[in-house]
């Protein structure tokens, strides 16, 4: 590649890892180009984007980035999954591709500034979204109050109830 074009590269890159929230570095050695254009399409539905560039390059950009924890060594044949929103996105869609693609292997990962190891990645990757987080905070705050209002509730019957023995007596007495 000429060297401006690896400049051109390498800025491209660096941008995208700025703005990134999470990096998954796959190894997908051992998938055929079809099935690559496969896994791009599923990777970009999820809303990350599966990268190809050369290992120099990419410890370039990241290291312009200030991406900390990135990775020191790369080698081998590597992809980049970056994810811009929820950072465990990228991990969880990570671990779907590796369990469609067997010969993908996650390598290493970046999660919100933090390095993380391949054991780890799986772990990232079973953390709730933001949105079940979200659900489960509603469902915790409503219980509370949903325990009240049954509560007052309850004491209101009683109060009706008793005024309604109250009148059935006086009506019986006059």
């Amino acid at each position: 590649m000429p060297r401006q074009e690896k400049v051109a590269a390498v800025e491209e890159l660096r941008a995208k890892l700025a703005r990134a929230r999470a990096v998954v570095v796959v190894d997908y050695r051992g998938l055929s180009g079809p099935d690559i254009t496969t896994l791009r399409r599923i990777v970009r539905k999820q809303g990350v984007e599966l990268k190809v560039v050369k290992n120099t390059l990419t410890q370039i950009a990241a290291r312009e980035a200030g991406v900390e924890g990135f990775p020191a060594s790369l080698t081998g044949t590597n992809a980049l999954l970056l994810g811009e929103g929820d950072p465990a996105v990228a991990f969880r869609v990570a671990r779907d591709c590796a369990r469609k693609y067997p010969q993908l292997k996650v390598k290493a990962g970046v999660f919100d500034g933090s390095a993380v190891s391949a054991s780890e990645a799986d772990w990232y990757a079973t953390l709730p979204t933001r949105e079940e987080l979200l659900g489960r905070l509603a469902g915790s705050l409503s219980g509370p109050m949903r325990g009240l209002a049954v509560a007052l509730s309850g004491v209101m019957r009683k109060l009706v109830v008793a005024l309604s023995e109250v009148e059935k007596k006086k009506g019986a007495e006059g």
